[in-house]
């Protein structure tokens, strides 16, 4: 019996979070497909982007399918797993920072071929990342809405009191380009503390994408 429901809670899991168990196995099946015996930063972020990559295009063809009804029934779901895989991989989205970091260390002593092909690699990866980041706290913000401990929490202009993804999509990309909510007000406690983390990390990510590009335009000069 004790198998049994262990067996279904591992089936609702892996249900409710398919989107990213695919990412994080066709990542890794890409990192061991370039890799032979040396584990390289460049094989690292070559296999972050797949992930990435791949949770994106599956998290946005579900944003733009879905329906009020259901988001709503996701976001009955919630549990401690969601935030852990949100830290999980906000903390994967830093370190793929940090690794264009390294990979971009030793670009001036590469060839003029070599040294574009680890740049444009660590400009695809930084537009994946911020990409990747601002739609996980879309999705975020629709489920907290919905089912978190204080349901709302945003009000919409136009007496939008049903939102959709695409206006999740909006309020969560306007504070990652302009770090501000324009004309939507935040009205609950926890979704100012979702508010908050993501405006840090946007500051954090925008000025590391900005000191990037100019150690990039400046290695190959």
């Amino acid at each position: 019996m004790a198998d049994e429901e262990r067996a279904k809670s591992l089936a609702a899991f892996a249900y409710k979070h398919a989107s990213f168990i695919i990412s994080v196995l066709a990542g890794l099946v890409v990192f061991l497909a370039v890799t032979s015996r040396d584990v390289s930063a460049g094989n690292i972020l070559f296999g972050w982007n797949v992930s990435a990559g791949v949770f994106v295009a599956l998290s946005w063809r579900k944003m733009l399918r879905a329906t009020v009804e259901s988001i709503r029934k996701r976001s009955a779901d919630l549990d401690f797993s969601d935030t852990v895989l949100l830290a999980l991989s906000i903390g994967a989205a830093l370190a793929s920072i940090a690794g264009i970091g390294i990979e971009l260390h030793s670009i001036k002593e590469a060839t003029p071929d070599v040294a574009l092909a680890r740049a444009g690699a660590a400009v695809l990866t930084i537009l994946i990342s911020w990409i990747f980041l601002h739609t996980l706290f879309t999705i975020h913000y629709a489920h907290y809405f919905y089912g978190g401990a204080d349901e709302g929490g945003l009000k919409f202009p136009d007496g939008i009191e049903e939102p959709g993804y695409w206006d999740f999509l909006y309020f969560s990309f306007t504070i990652g380009v302009a770090a501000q909510t324009a004309d939507i007000a935040v009205s609950s406690t926890s979704m100012r503390k979702l508010t908050l983390l993501h405006a840090v990390l946007s500051f954090l990510f925008n000025t590391t994408i900005l000191a990037l590009a100019i150690n990039v335009g400046a290695s190959l000069l």
